[in-house]
């Protein structure tokens, strides 16, 4: 009976858990004349996860990935068709990094919603990026919009312990 005991918590541990990060309000400038859509956003990816793995005694991370990444407009356009392409990008603020820039997201020609949901590039860890700090910038395509539009949003990263 206490060898079943022993394998069975051999086998416990601390599960994956789910840190949600803001993206702050930013603007893109419209235009009243047709024209090619700048850089969408860049913005810092400073997640705190120091203070969620003490919270669920996890010990360790052996990675963090994004589960998901969404951007809603706020003001100003009616949607986001005004937007071809977008590729979400990470790479290290660290001076002299290693670390290679890599795609993390992609959305294709979201149409007339408000909000973008975007696709997930898989096995992307950002546990290296995170450490030594990140930024997370946006290649995009498309026409600028008419009237200044004014959007925000929401990453959400799953935090796997070792």
């Amino acid at each position: 009976m206490r060898a079943l005991v022993f394998v069975v918590c051999a086998g416990c541990g601390v599960a994956d858990f789910d840190v949600t990060q803001k993206i702050p309000q930013q603007e893109i400038p419209g235009s009243p004349l047709p024209g090619p859509l700048a850089t969408l956003f860049q913005v810092p990816l400073d997640i705190d996860i120091s203070q969620q793995i003490k919270q669920q005694d996890t010990g360790p991370i052996s990675s963090v990935s994004l589960k998901s990444l969404s951007l809603t407009i706020r003001s100003g356009g009616p949607d986001w068709s005004f937007v071809d392409e977008i590729d979400v990008f990470v790479s290290s603020t660290k001076q002299g990094s290693a670390l290679p820039k890599v795609k993390v997201a992609h959305t294709t020609s979201p149409g007339k919603v408000t909000t973008i949901h975007f696709s997930i590039e898989p096995g992307v860890n950002l546990q290296p990026y995170i450490d030594e700090g990140s930024q997370v910038d946006g290649q995009s395509s498309g026409n600028a919009p008419a009237m200044t539009t004014d959007y925000d949003g929401v990453g959400v990263f799953t935090v796997h312990p070792v």
